[in-house]
């Protein structure tokens, strides 16, 4: 029988950093659900879509591309991302009126919402821009997201909680 300290001992990359890592991210986007409400998490939710379309596909990269290293490579990346999911976020939260409940329902939506957005997290990291600078996740965790096919039903899952919520 294998004991709960010989099955992290053999992982201990993935229950190390990755799980620390996306237990903050996690509770990030939990406390910002609570604090903000549910049609702000929603709007940021349903934002990512299109301002990733956009950001893929946006003919003028190149010339934004204005910082030089690694480091500064990926802020700019991440800032011209930034020009499109914000935008879009305040337009799509300008029609997005949900009242976010009371008790416990309030805590179970708020914790949904916030694996939602943990796993948008994780597709941009694997799908728009590497932010291997920052953290660098475990082969099993990127054993994930490792095919278009699995970055496509990952790419539903968040709208899939949407859609039960």
């Amino acid at each position: 029988m294998v004991t709960i300290a010989s099955f992290l001992n053999g992982h201990g990359n993935l229950f190390g950093s990755d799980i620390f890592v996306l237990v903050i991210l996690f509770f990030i986007f939990f406390c910002y659900t609570l604090y903000f409400g549910k049609n702000t998490i929603i709007a940021t939710i349903l934002a990512f879509y299109p301002a990733q379309f956009f950001y893929q596909n946006f003919p003028f990269m190149n010339n934004l591309l204005v910082l030089k290293g690694d480091p500064l490579l990926l802020l700019n990346k991440v800032l011209i991302f930034l020009l499109f999911f914000v935008p879009m976020t305040i337009l799509i939260g300008r029609y997005v009126f949900q009242d976010s409940g009371y008790g416990s329902a309030r805590y179970f939506r708020s914790a949904a919402y916030a694996l939602a957005m943990v796993i948008l997290i994780l597709l941009f990291d694997y799908s728009v821009v590497n932010l291997g600078l920052v953290h660098n996740f475990s082969p099993t965790v990127s054993t994930l997201f490792a095919d278009p096919t699995k970055i496509f039903l990952w790419n539903l899952a968040p709208l899939a909680l949407l859609f039960v919520l």
